[in-house]
């Protein structure tokens, strides 16, 4: 794919002179940019990698919390997070298997956040 940037850079060089290779190559390589993020999308990727800079903050995201928050805010919002999506809690209360199975990828997802906040925080 690297191809596209110097290609657009060479053929609008030869209309264009240098401003048009410069603008061909940011061209090519905007194009070539949007081609792997709808790659990695049709593969299943939710984003492509850049966007993932801090998983940490994704990990306060999940439990609907501000890196800014205290340890005790942190906590309470692990346990609400449990209680509202922990999958025997449903079970008992007779949902159905597609609510439990959802309901158990999202308790990973929680158990996951509250892991790397903790380990980031020593709670």
């Amino acid at each position: 794919m690297l191809w596209i940037g110097p290609l657009a850079g060479a053929i609008l060089f030869s209309r264009g002179g240098l401003l048009g290779a410069f603008v061909g190559s940011l061209l090519g390589g905007w194009v070539e940019r949007r081609i792997r993020e709808e790659r990695l999308r049709a593969r299943g990727a939710r984003h492509s990698p850049r966007w993932h800079a801090n998983p940490l903050a994704d990990a306060y995201r999940t439990l609907g919390v501000k890196p800014s928050a205290s340890d005790e805010e942190v906590k309470r919002a692990y346990r609400e997070k449990a209680k509202s999506c922990h999958p025997d809690i449903l079970r008992s209360q007779g949902a159905s298997e597609r609510k439990i199975a959802e309901s158990t990828e999202k308790m990973a997802k929680v158990n996951a956040a509250w892991t790397a906040i903790s380990k980031e925080r020593n709670i």
